[in-house]
């Protein structure tokens, strides 16, 4: 009953009220206490993905009469959940020194509870992704969806910069008004189906209301998802979050309602493969708009946040040619985006702790005083924009071999737009590589000439994602292969 994957999300649980109450005595040293339940929690999936290919794991209790949760690992799931749980350790590492000075200027001095709360609810995120990945019950779903907005709303209002109560408020309220729309479709499928199960939700096949259930869910996911008119929250929230939380909002959570659109939605035939067209134009606005936006900010941290907004474009454009090698590169890019964003995010968290300036327009030839930071970032810009070898470029081939592999007209609206996308990939290339010159090379302002690299502990969890993003662009099999065949069985 509790394997594996149960003990992967449990566990951080667990260690949530023990990481409080230790450190409440022990202050910042009891980050190392939280990574052990991480580390815990990656090493029981990393244990599975040799043998995923073959075989599904599938674990389950009955929680109330006619309600099953229940977590299943396959090649679309574990992916995902890997990403989370392996973003989720390598983070933790830099909160450290990163969170240890933004307590100490908030509190003037050194405040143990500070600590002790910030990885308590880091823990509890983390857990909750991890059941959103893993679940295989649509009230389970939903009960993990539902706790994965409580901390990241508590730890921007309490650890936030900027207008950080009003903009932990404006997130909680859009996130409250996307699961709301969500659980909608849901009961309404449970009313037609009579069971929460997502493997129920094919028998809404032929049904009057598969229309509204698949447009209310998915129009819910798509504020997660931070589409085109549904992203008002997204700027604020990312840039007044605590970085290593933003580092988790954008590649981690957001996604993962990409990931649920493919899970949840996919397998039931005849709404959104009937609407190529409509789907892949939203996809490809939230592409050109959000691109568009970086170039207006001079704030480092909206920057990246409506970046953000322009792959979850590229996601929607794989979801949205409805073949198996599209969508398995939109999962395949929440992967690389994952790794791609993050290193970024942590990368512009190291510019902001060591000058404490997030005006790039007072930034420039860092290069010569932070030259790790700025190799990590332009390894994590060449993963965004899909330049070989990393893994990003393998995503963004399989998303557009997708788009244009759906049987689509030349002389068709469907091809202009998918052709639209693919040359859209330059404006990520220009924004992601202007920036890098903005801020690292041209002229030291004088204000710099102090400046020093991170500590160890910023900069080895940076190295880390950029190496896992050169080798999976080196050797993307023992992902991809999985991640293809669990793509079928949802096609099929």
């Amino acid at each position: 009953m509790f394997g594996s994957l149960w003990l992967a999300v449990l566990v951080p649980f667990l260690f949530t009220p023990i990481v409080y109450l230790l450190g409440k005595q022990y202050g910042k040293r009891v980050s190392w206490v939280a990574l052990i339940p991480l580390l815990f929690s990656f090493a029981c999936l990393a244990s599975l993905l040799s043998d995923i290919g073959v075989n599904a794991v599938e674990e389950y209790f009955y929680w109330l009469p006619g309600i099953r949760f229940g977590l299943l690992a396959d090649g679309v799931s574990l992916p995902i959940a890997l990403t989370v749980s392996i973003l989720s350790t390598i983070i933790i590492i830099y909160s450290q020194p990163y969170m240890d000075r933004s307590i100490r200027e908030k509190y003037q001095g050194e405040n143990n509870k500070a600590h002790a709360t910030y990885y308590a609810l880091y823990l509890f995120y983390a857990a909750s992704m991890l059941g959103v990945a893993l679940s295989t019950n649509l009230f389970q779903f939903y009960l993990f969806f539902e706790l994965m907005i409580i901390p990241p709303w508590a730890l921007i209002n309490v650890y936030g910069s900027g207008e950080r109560e009003k903009t932990s408020l404006l997130y909680l309220l859009w996130s409250i008004f996307g699961a709301v729309i969500f659980v909608t479709g849901t009961f309404t499928a449970f009313a037609i189906t009579g069971s929460y199960e997502v493997s129920s939700l094919v028998k809404l096949i032929g049904s009057p209301w598969v229309g509204f259930i698949v447009g209310t869910m998915l129009l819910g996911l798509c504020v997660k998802l931070a589409m085109f008119g549904l992203h008002i929250w997204l700027p604020f929230t990312y840039a007044d979050a605590p970085t290593p939380i933003s580092a988790l909002l954008s590649p981690a959570m957001s996604g993962l309602a990409a990931y649920a659109i493919v899970r949840l939605l996919i397998p039931i035939k005849g709404v959104m493969d009937t609407n190529f067209l409509l789907t892949m134009l939203w996809g490809l606005i939230s592409i050109i708009y959000g691109a568009m936006m970086v170039f207006a900010q001079t704030d480092i941290k909206k920057l990246l946040a409506y970046s953000s907004m322009s792959q979850m474009g590229y996601l929607f454009i794989g979801i949205a040619s409805y073949t198996s090698l599209g969508i398995s590169g939109s999962m395949l890019h929440y992967v690389s985006h994952g790794l791609g964003k993050a290193v970024m995010f942590l990368c512009m968290g190291a510019i902001i702790h060591q000058t404490g300036i997030r005006d790039i327009r007072q930034l420039g030839g860092l290069a010569s005083k932070m030259p790790i930071t700025a190799l990590t970032f332009l390894i994590g810009a060449f993963n965004l924009a899909g330049i070989p070898p990393t893994v990003g470029f393998v995503s963004k081939m399989m998303i557009f071999f997708g788009a244009f592999g759906s049987g689509i007209n030349m002389m068709s609206t469907e091809f202009m737009v998918a052709l639209a996308a693919l040359l859209s990939t330059i404006l990520t290339t220009v924004y992601t590589l202007w920036t890098m010159r903005r801020i690292f090379y041209g002229p030291l302002p004088e204000h710099l000439k102090n400046v020093k690299e991170s500590s160890y502990l910023m900069t080895i969890p940076m190295i880390l994602l950029c190496l896992l993003s050169l080798l999976l662009g080196i050797y993307p099999s023992p992902i991809l292969d999985p991640l293809l065949k669990g793509v079928a069985a949802l096609l099929a």
